[in-house]
This record gives structure tokens, C-alpha cells and sequence, in this order.
């Protein structure tokens, strides 16, 4: 596949970049180690999305955007980009704050993490839905190894603090890393032979929990914002499964039954964008599909190569990375941009000489507002309502589903939450966590 072919000329690129020496192979195991309990078997029938209630309101998106000066909202990107050594370019992870309009390295390359050297390959970035942790792949690349390097996943605090190693699987390639909203788990798109399979694992001790596909053609995955169904590209096919794996929905096939990459559910619920190109050029190019009326809209139209689509917190942004030379006249240089985009035909630039085919994903909070009501959701249910911004602070209730509370004040950052003081439908105010999705919006 055109996405996996990238994956090893990006390995192969580094290698060299590097100076690095190859070895023998290695040898690799045949089968995942799954629980055959757990291991539903999905059914990929394809069938149609005859209704979906949308949550809010979505902007008209226009094709084809221009580059021009609009207001960009605050936040966080975390992104891969290269650093240089001695003449040579590397990877690392860094932060970019759109407020400030800087960046911060948080993940340095070549650690050593319980006997796992961390190089950053094309990591997949994901957050953790409060903000705090973020998880990505670290390849360790060996003298023993050809081609494919060890793989891993690695959580690190959000200033890079606390890195430890998640998972215990280094022969498996993984692909594509999706936090669920309640926290719990890392959705995983991994497998061997050039062949991946989506996987459910523990986001505190890295075992796995649940197989969900078994075609051996799915590279990545990502939640719905409510943590009840998962989208995933199949080959060139985006389909939608509940969350137990039980139903599969196909969605939206690609322009020429290419491939479906990069795919980002939007906090509304109801619009996934992916990429995909319509020709073999390896133009890719970003797409919106809207799922209650099965509509696909190409958001770009260049022939510049583009990855990772990610919705802002409210769906009212795209940001996505687009190479910096033409993708029909080679590799170039190397360097990728990050753009923002406002969905009415304006983007911008916020990120520039990024890594070879970088991707990136959106700090899902701080999101309320202060003045501003909000519902208390399914995720959110019997949240604590406490007389300070600690978690040793006294509980004064706990917030029942569809509770209206009114936010007065905040946020405070505290025992690695974001804290926000609210006042609830019969008057109590005090303080309580922002977890994403846990506050539903009641006006936009």
C-alpha cells in the first residue's frame, strides 16, 4: 500500500541520515498475542448511515483554500520536526503554541527507556483527553535489524516528563495511536509482513484487550468523540464499527480506491476527515466526509502531498501538514509545513520545516468558556464538584448526566488536571475536571 511504502522509505531515509549499518534481519513472530475472549469477529457488511442526530452546528466547508491572515484560535499542536546535529537532520517531538506562536521541544531522540532506544519514525502522535500525557511510537533501530526497526509506544507527561514504555510488543509494526475519551485505553493500528490489524490496549499497563478488525489491510483508527464507535480506513474504505466491534458501516470509498489516511472524528460527532488521492501521483490531498448525508468534499487541491488532518476541540478548525515541493517531482527536500484551516476557504501557515511526512494532533483542552453554559455528557456522569482545584478538595456533589452548570472562572492547572469553577442549575459553585467531551455546549 502507497501509505506503507512511504513508512519505509521514511525508515530507510532516516537510516541513512543517520549513518547508521545494517545487519541481519530479524526474526519475527507469526501471530499477535490476543485474548481469544475479547477478539469479537467484526462484521464488514457494508450497510448505510440512515440517521445521526448532529450535536452542533457545522461550518459550510469550501474546496480549495487560499492562504490569508484570519485570527487562529489558541492551543497546542504536538508535532514531529527536525532538528539538526552535526549537518544531519533528526526527529523529535515538540509542542507549538498557537497563542504565543512558539514551539517547545519535549522529546529528545536516542533516549534509552527500559532497554528501548527511542528514535522518532514517523511516531503517531496522540493525546491523552485531558491534556496532560501524550503517547507516541518509538522505534529502536539496531545493528540486528533490516529495514523495520523495534517498535514500541511511549507516554511521556506533555512537558516530556515521565517517559516510560507502554507497550512490550517491539516486533510489531504499529501504525497510528488514538487515545479513547475516557482515558482507559490506546486504540492501535499493528501487525507484521506489511500487513495491520486495529487493536485495543491498556493506556496504564500497555496489555492488550481487544482485536478489532482481522482483514489485515487496517493501518489506522481514531474514536468518536463519545467513545462509542471507532472510524477506521479498510484498504481504500472508511468505515464506522461500534466501539465492542460488534457492526461495521462503510461510509465513503476514496476518489479510485486508493487508500484512506490520516482519519480525525470531529467533537460535533458527525464529519471524519482522512486523506487520499485521486490519481498515483501520492498527491494527497485532505477530504471532509459528513456522515448523516454521506457527502465527501476535498478540502485541498494541490499537488503538494498531504497528512494528519486533526479537528480542533470545537470542529470549527482543520490543522494539516502539506509537504514543501511538488509530489509529482520527488521527495524534495523533505520539509513539511503545518497549515490551519477555517473550513470557508482560508488557511494558513502556523508551522514551518517540520519532519518528512509529519503528523500532528490538537491538545483537546482547556476547551469551556468562561460565561458560557455547558451540559454534563454520558462521559462526564457523577463528576465531582469539589470546594477547591485539588483533588484532595472536598467533594460537594457529584454532577449527574444533562446537569447544566455555568462556568465563572479558570482554568487552573493541578494535580494534572485542568480546573474550571462552575456553578450548577440549583446554585452550588465549586470546582471540577475538563476531561474532553465531558461538557456538551448549549448554544455555539
Amino acid at each position: 500500500m502507497q501509505h506503507k511504502n512511504k513508512f519505509i522509505l521514511l525508515i530507510i531515509l532516516t537510516i541513512v541520515s543517520l549513518s547508521l549499518i545494517s545487519c541481519a534481519g530479524k526474526s519475527v513472530v507469526t501471530n499477535l498475542p490476543i485474548n481469544s475472549t475479547n477478539t469479537p469477529s467484526p462484521n464488514n457488511t457494508p450497510t448505510v448511515i440512515v440517521s445521526l442526530t448532529p450535536a452542533v452546528s457545522t461550518p459550510e466547508i469550501i474546496p480549495s483554500p487560499t492562504e490569508i491572515f484570519f485570527s487562529v484560535p489558541e492551543g497546542r499542536i504536538l508535532f514531529e520536526a527536525y532538528n539538526k546535529k552535526e549537518g544531519l537532520n533528526y526527529s523529535v517531538i515538540k509542542v507549538h503554541d498557537m497563542k504565543n506562536d512558539e514551539a517547545v521541544q519535549i522529546i529528545e531522540y536516542g533516549q534509552e527507556v527500559d532497554g528501548q532506544i527511542v528514535n522518532l519514525i514517523h511516531p503517531s502522535l496522540t493525546w491523552s483527553p485531558d491534556g496532560h500525557w501524550v503517547a507516541f511510537v518509538g522505534t529502536d533501530i539496531r545493528s540486528d535489524v533490516w529495514i523495520y526497526g523495534y517498535q514500541d509506544i511511549f507516554v511521556a507527561k506533555a512537558d516530556g516528563t515521565e517517559l516510560h514504555r507502554l507497550t512490550y510488543s517491539p516486533e510489531y509494526d504499529k501504525h497510528y495511536l488514538s487515545w479513547s475519551p475516557d482515558g482507559n485505553s490506546l486504540l492501535v493500528a499493528m501487525g507484521i509482513n506489511q500487513q495491520s490489524d486495529l487493536y485495543l490496549v491498556g493506556a496504564k499497563n500497555g496489555e492488550i484487550l481487544q482485536r478489532f478488525t482481522s482483514s489485515g489491510k487496517v493501518f489506522m483508527g481514531t474514536w468518536s468523540p463519545d467513545g462509542k464507535k471507532i472510524a477506521y480506513g479498510d484498504d481504500s474504505k472508511l468505515f464506522i464499527m461500534n466501539a465492542d466491534g460488534t457492526t461495521s458501516t462503510l461510509v465513503s470509498k476514496t476518489p479510485i480506491n486508493l487508500y484512506v489516511g490520516g482519519i480525525s472524528w470531529s467533537s460535533n460527532g458527525y464529519q471524519i476527515s482522512f486523506t487520499s488521492s485521486e490519481d498515483n501521483s501520492g498527491c494527497d490531498n485532505v477530504y471532509v466526509n459528513n456522515i448523516i448525508t454521506g457527502e465527501t468534499t476535498r478540502l485541498t487541491s494541490l499537488n503538494q502531498a498531504h497528512n494528519s488532518p486533526v479537528w480542533s476541540p470545537d470542529g470549527k478548525y482543520l490543522a494539516f501538514t502539506r509537504a514543501t515541493y511538488d509530489c509529482k517531482a520527488g521527495v524534495g527536500e523533505g520539509f513539511w509545513d503545518v497549515y490551519i484551516s477555517n473550513l470557508m476557504g482560508d488557511e494558513q501557515k502556523i508551522i514551518s520545516n517540520a519532519s518528512f511526512w509529519t503528523s500532528i494532533s490538537w491538545a483537546p483542552v482547556p476547551s469551556l468558556e468562561i460565561g458560557k453554559q455547558y451540559a454534563i455528557t454520558e462521559l462526564g456522569a457523577n463528576l465531582n464538584l469539589r470546594v477547591e482545584p485539588s483533588m484532595n478538595g472536598k467533594i460537594l456533589e457529584k454532577l449527574p448526566i444533562g446537569d447544566v452548570v455555568t462556568v465563572l472562572e479558570g482554568f487552573v492547572d493541578a494535580n494534572d488536571y485542568y480546573w474550571w469553577k462552575i456553578r450548577t442549575q440549583d446554585g452550588t459553585e465549586g470546582w471540577a475536571v475538563e476531561m474532553a467531551n465531558w461538557y456538551a455546549p448549549l448554544t455555539e
